[in-house]
């Protein structure tokens, strides 16, 4: 049975003159009706009878989601956009799969220049079974996005214990000499507690409509308690990009400077190639190419070059879940032989809008790393020549809830562990981190 609504109708819709004064007309709508007249009142450009029956009137769930809707387009054609944007998450953050109300907020959100959450937004939409008409003009609004976004900046800070952060093999090493077996103890994993901060943004002057200039920056500071492990990062890009239908190139020089324990470590100088490509509507494909000549101020036999290449790979599932594969390649030449080695990478990523605002995030990861040259290690109570090669696996999942507005951003938890097995002989390793940061909210 329908909940039944009492609205007072002044012969509105009448166009016939009345001489005499007649008492107001009472009519009774049920919840169905109701939304039919205030799309009525819509079509005919009647917003604000529209808008003030919607915002007067209170429906059960079914239609609660078409009224709080229908609010927000309506706030978005009066130019209200941080009104639209509020109505649209409200529906999403108990309903994450509605794909229509996303589209519109990506929307809202192009009208606010806000680029990047747009585009998030649109892909998530274009996943679904959509028309063939409204894919088409997707694909227009995805290179209107391309040609639009010209800067962005973002932030990080975190707290982050670290319960290995020496990475030590500890235990016991054995070897057996003219004089009997000699042991000492590897050094004792160190405990610490990070402050992670990290801030960075880009901007692209626009010489044409297809090509600009863009340059990066990134500053990454971890600040320990024990402040011999503090790490200072910062990196700085500069090159042409070109914009196309389909994806962008943005080819560029790229430097940086790192120290470690307050204490001038490396440099770089060199170039890299960034590429996206839109293979369909629901999966987008990315290639990281890089030369990286690296100085290093007290280690001079780590001197030397690092070349590789990373591809991505996002696949939308629908509009609340995404796949993202990523692996890469990377050789690392050094003076000394014994450190140069052959990385290679592969990571599988799952993320998810859930009910409640709430998103999550999990990516299982490995690496390999080949050493090309040999050095010598212990082994079975004696020295022997080894090429040593490592395996490191990483599995992290990130909790975040998108209700959370701080200037922006959101809060953020990530939990990692991480273990390596190597040829070397060396105890059980392992090592977990907690970090909290701040991200641009999307």
């Amino acid at each position: 049975m329908y909940k039944f609504l009492t609205i007072i109708a002044f012969l509105m819709f009448s166009n016939v003159a009345i001489a005499l004064p007649s008492p107001p007309k009472q009519i009774e709508l049920n919840e169905e009706e109701v939304i039919s007249l205030t799309h009525n009142f819509i079509n005919n450009g009647k917003i604000g009878e529209a808008k003030q029956l919607l915002q007067n009137i209170s429906l059960s769930k079914e239609y609660e989601i078409e009224r709080l809707f229908l609010l927000g387009k309506i706030a978005k054609s009066e130019g209200n956009f941080k009104t639209a944007i509020r109505y649209f998450r409200t529906i999403l953050d108990k309903h994450p799969n509605l794909a229509k109300v996303r589209l519109e907020l990506a929307l809202t959100y192009m009208m606010t220049g806000s680029w990047y959450r747009a585009d998030y937004h649109l892909r998530l939409a274009a996943s679904e079974d959509i028309p063939e008409l409204l894919g088409q003009n997707i694909k227009k609004l995805l290179l209107v996005i391309r040609q639009n976004k010209n800067w962005n900046i973002w932030f990080n800070v975190g707290v982050a214990p670290d319960n290995n952060i020496n990475n030590a093999q500890y235990g016991k090493q054995c070897i057996t000499t003219i004089f009997g077996v000699l042991c000492n103890e590897l050094p004792a994993p160190e405990k610490a507690v990070g402050l992670n901060v990290s801030f960075g943004g880009d901007y692209e002057f626009k010489i044409t409509d297809r090509l600009r200039l863009k340059s990066d920056f990134a500053l990454i500071n971890s600040t320990y308690n024990k402040k011999e492990y503090d790490d200072l990062h910062i990196l700085f890009s500069v090159g042409p990009k070109w914009v196309y239908n389909r994806g962008e190139v943005w080819t560029s020089l790229t430097t940086s400077k790192r120290w470690l324990g307050h204490k001038e470590y490396s440099d770089t100088l060199g170039f890299k190639i960034q590429t996206s490509y839109d293979l369909t509507q629901s999966l987008q494909g990315f290639l990281n190419m890089y030369y990286t000549p690296t100085h290093y101020d007290d280690y001079d036999v780590l001197d030397g070059e690092v070349f590789g290449s990373n591809l991505a790979l996002t696949y939308m599932l629908n509009s609340t879940m995404y796949l993202r594969l990523k692996g890469g390649i990377e050789k690392e030449n050094t003076e000394a032989k014994v450190y140069t080695n052959l990385k290679h990478n592969y990571a599988l990523g799952f993320g998810a809008e859930l009910t409640h605002g709430f998103t999550i995030y999990l990516e299982p990861s490995i690496q390999y790393v080949d050493y090309k040259g040999e050095g010598f290690v212990v082994k079975d109570e004696t020295f022997v020549p080894m090429k040593q090669k490592d395996i490191t696996r990483r599995y992290s999942i990130s909790l975040a809830n998108k209700k959370i507005d701080i200037y922006g951003f959101t809060p953020t938890l990530t939990y990692s562990y991480t273990d390596k097995d190597s040829n070397v002989w060396q105890k059980e390793y392992d090592k977990s981190t907690v970090e909290f940061t701040l991200n641009q909210r999307f």
